[in-house]
């Protein structure tokens, strides 16, 4: 009885110890609670790291494989574009070439059209008929050209449509 009593007696100092002793009590269960929720936390991160690892993944190996795709695009079209300007130069010089023999050409022709009133009439038939061979393989040659230049509106229509968009 002599705890009752003394308890009983101090009831001011006895209400301030088991305050007290709530309030240590209160404490020590709020740091539990939060020692409880940093371990939930921790674990969450480490199932949400987990869950989009493989996202991640799969995101950098997408895009390394964009950087080599767009690498071996690159490199083919630089090739294409230095085959291009090699075949521009090819022509551009058959061109030359050309206008050249056509020049050549254009002034045998006016010569050969001066002489041509004092020919005899068996240099005139030979005239006429190398005339008439040299038409027939000009019209041949405008067949092929006209031909090569189809198939070539046909492959850049049919690249056209195929080539990626980027």
């Amino acid at each position: 009885m002599p705890i009752l009593l003394l308890i009983w007696n101090n009831k001011r100092w006895t209400l301030i110890i088991v305050l007290l002793l709530c309030l240590f009590f209160q404490a020590w269960h709020v740091n539990s609670l939060a020692s409880d929720l940093r371990n939930a936390e921790i674990a969450c991160d480490v199932r949400v790291a987990k869950a989009i690892k493989p996202y991640e993944d799969a995101i950098d190996q997408a895009q390394t494989e964009k950087a080599t795709i767009m690498q071996t695009w690159s490199n083919k079209y630089i090739e294409v574009e230095q085959n291009a300007i090699k075949k521009i130069q090819d022509a551009n010089a058959a061109a030359r070439s050309a206008e050249l023999a056509n020049n050549g050409l254009s002034k045998q022709l006016s010569e050969a059209n001066k002489r041509l009133s004092t020919a005899s009439h068996q240099t005139i038939v030979e005239y006429t008929i190398t005339n008439s061979e040299l038409l027939e393989a000009c019209t041949t040659e405008y067949r092929s050209m006209a031909e090569k230049a189809d198939g070539h509106a046909i492959d850049v229509e049919r690249l056209n449509e195929v080539w990626p968009s980027f």
